[in-house]
């Protein structure tokens, strides 16, 4: 008699575990994304379902906000990324080329994805869409995007080419080169950037170099900062983006409309457009 109800506990307690085990197989997806850029196209692509972990500034689209952070951009949880055992990591470059390289001396899948340029971007939703098995809605996107932008460029007034200020933090004061993503899509947009040249892609700049040349509009995509602040400090009340209140702040342009390499920058090169037309 106990040898029979051992038998049955042992059978049991087999299926149980077997049944454990098929709740996980091995081919599920299991995303970790550092990157927003990349964790809207993945969602573009797929869906969020496969996404495990994201880093605090992966807040588009809002499904992402009820997925678990495992960090932000600049400092991601390690010991809880491999707790989560994803298939595959999305890191982008800057501060987390170190991350990649540890996840990898871990033998964890990480894809690197970190668009330089609007042809970067683009490239980078067919990438996507061939590690996520999503590769023919990838190129349908990535064409239909291309696409889009080229008629765009070609509808731009030749006689309307405001000149543009981009500050992308005020303390020190940063602005974009033209060589920079945010740089090009300003010209995309029928803008022309006044530091076409700078030491680094971001970088620090003389705030007298914006008096000399004098923007028509400025836009400030980082938060904390008004117009009227723009326009007291020292000397530059004489520009004419000041004069003219010309002065587009955070609340005004979403400034993850012109700074984050995704699907997005389209609506972003629109509004832009439609800013630098207001100037004839």
């Amino acid at each position: 008699m106990f040898r029979k109800i051992y038998f049955v506990v042992l059978i049991t307690f087999l299926l149980i575990i077997s049944c454990r085990k098929a709740e996980k197989p091995n081919n599920v997806k299991r995303y970790i994304i550092t990157s927003p850029e990349v964790a809207e196209i993945v969602c573009m692509l797929d869906g969020p379902q496969n996404i495990v972990g994201v880093t605090s500034e992966c807040n588009y689209p809002a499904e992402l906000k009820n997925i678990e952070k495992i960090g932000n951009f600049g400092k991601v949880n390690f010991e809880r990324i491999i707790e989560l055992e994803p298939t595959v990591v999305f890191t982008s470059g800057l501060e987390q080329e170190t991350l990649a390289s540890e996840l990898g001396k871990l033998d964890i899948t990480v894809d690197k994805i970190y668009p330089h340029s609007v042809q970067d971007m683009i490239e980078s939703i067919r990438t996507i869409g061939e590690k996520i098995d999503q590769k023919k809605r990838a190129e349908f996107i990535a064409d239909s995007l291309q696409t889009s932008i080229r008629q765009l460029a070609g509808a731009i007034d030749p006689d309307v080419s405001p000149k543009v200020y981009i500050e992308i933090y005020g303390d020190p004061v940063m602005s974009v080169s033209d060589r920079s993503f945010v740089g090009e899509v300003v010209e995309i947009a029928g803008g022309d950037n006044i530091f076409s040249q700078l030491p680094r892609d971001y970088s620090r700049i003389d705030p007298e170099k914006v008096i000399e040349a004098d923007p028509d509009i400025i836009i400030l995509t980082y938060p904390g900062v008004t117009s009227e602040q723009i326009k007291n400090r020292k000397g530059w009340e004489v520009i004419s983006a000041c004069r003219n209140n010309r002065i587009y702040t955070n609340t005004e342009i979403n400034p993850d409309l012109i700074l984050r390499a995704s699907p997005r920058i389209l609506e972003g090169l629109k509004i832009l457009q439609k800013v630098f037309n207001e100037t004839k």
